[in-house]
């Protein structure tokens, strides 16, 4: 089985919070990691790295990171940046580097590191999905617990558009907030960010695949579509209509400033639908089962593709639909606890 310490770094890339895989293989000689969600909406794009050892991952200390389109030379880089918590400890390095993708083009990346260190991955950039419509409605939420929570439902229109081919899709609802801080009535600073919302994904017939068995790779009973990937093996050459909810709650102001005693915040939905390969369609699959598998999941049962050549590790690269809404415009008035 694949050694797949790079799980580390993929949980620092995809979520938050996520406990580090302990998996100690014996026999196998030490490895790049490479680790990137690369999308076409962003000309700057950065590529996680580390040492994947028998029982441990360190840090590069050294590299250069090459980016080549359709065999040209786009960018390069020999500056590694430092991935910090909330602690300003660091706990991971990454190249940051700016090149523009779009649909068709071959896009090539290559890592030297440590100086004995080589590993590269190479694949097509997916065509743009076709969504034909993106709406909102407010709706009431039953948790397994018996709450019920006050939500909106995204109603998005999703066509196949070549009936012929497997085509693979991944969703991400985001929570974006303009904000204007304010301390004594005076503005002191502004800022612009947005994170990831939660998605209820059960109740969709499309989107709760995670509910059961699916093609080449196998989902326990409880795992969850988390990542809101989409095949389009139910409505192939026609039009389906996705409908993820998310909690009124994961909106709102997204980042605070020390001092400020209010802050007026601009709350949108950015509602984005990505193009993916069938391979990173597996990647977001297998990771589903490790956050929500089957309480019996073991890890020997889940099969992480790897898509570097040379190193482990994963590259994504999507080309996303997006759509932005504008849910309210409100003063908060911020609280601190503590000293």
């Amino acid at each position: 089985m694949k050694k797949i310490l790079y799980m580390i770094m993929a949980a620092a890339l995809l979520a938050a919070c996520e406990n580090p895989l302990e998996y100690k293989p014996a026999n196998v000689h030490d490895e790049l990691i490479m680790n990137a969600l690369l999308t076409v909406d962003e000309d700057w794009h950065k590529v996680y790295v580390a040492v994947s050892h028998t029982e441990y991952v360190s840090q590069v200390k050294s590299g250069e990171l090459r980016c080549y389109v359709n065999g040209t030379l786009a960018a390069s880089t020999s500056t590694l940046e430092d991935l910090l918590n909330y602690s300003e400890e660091k706990y991971g390095r990454y190249f940051r580097f700016q090149a523009p993708f779009k649909a068709g083009d071959k896009v090539r990346i290559e890592i030297d590191a440590d100086g004995k260190y080589s590993a590269w991955n190479e694949q097509v950039v997916p065509d743009l999905p076709t969504v034909t419509k993106v709406d909102t409605v407010s709706v009431y939420q039953r948790s397994e617990w018996g709450s019920v929570s006050d939500c909106y439902r995204f109603d998005i229109g999703l066509r196949d558009s070549d009936a012929e081919a497997d085509n693979f899709f991944r969703l991400d609802i985001i929570n974006y907030s303009d904000q204007v801080f304010y301390k004594d009535g005076v503005e002191i600073a502004r800022d612009s960010d947005g994170q990831s919302c939660s998605i209820f994904t059960e109740d969709d017939p499309i989107l709760n695949e995670g509910h059961f068995n699916s093609g080449d790779l196998m989902f326990e009973i409880g795992a969850t579509n988390e990542y809101g990937i989409v095949t389009d093996n139910m409505f192939s050459g026609t039009t389906a209509t996705l409908r993820p909810i998310v909690s009124k709650g994961s909106f709102g102001p997204v980042s605070y400033v020390e001092g400020a005693e209010e802050v007026e915040a601009d709350v949108q939905a950015i509602v984005k639908v990505y193009g993916i390969s069938k391979q990173a369609y597996y990647y977001f699959k297998a990771l589903n089962m490790l956050r929500g598998g089957g309480g019996d999941l073991a890890l020997e049962d889940v099969q992480i593709p790897d898509n570097i050549e040379g190193g482990i590790g994963f590259i994504v690269i999507s080309n996303p639909v997006i759509h932005k809404f504008s849910l309210w415009k409100k003063t908060y008035q911020l609280v601190y606890y503590g000293e």
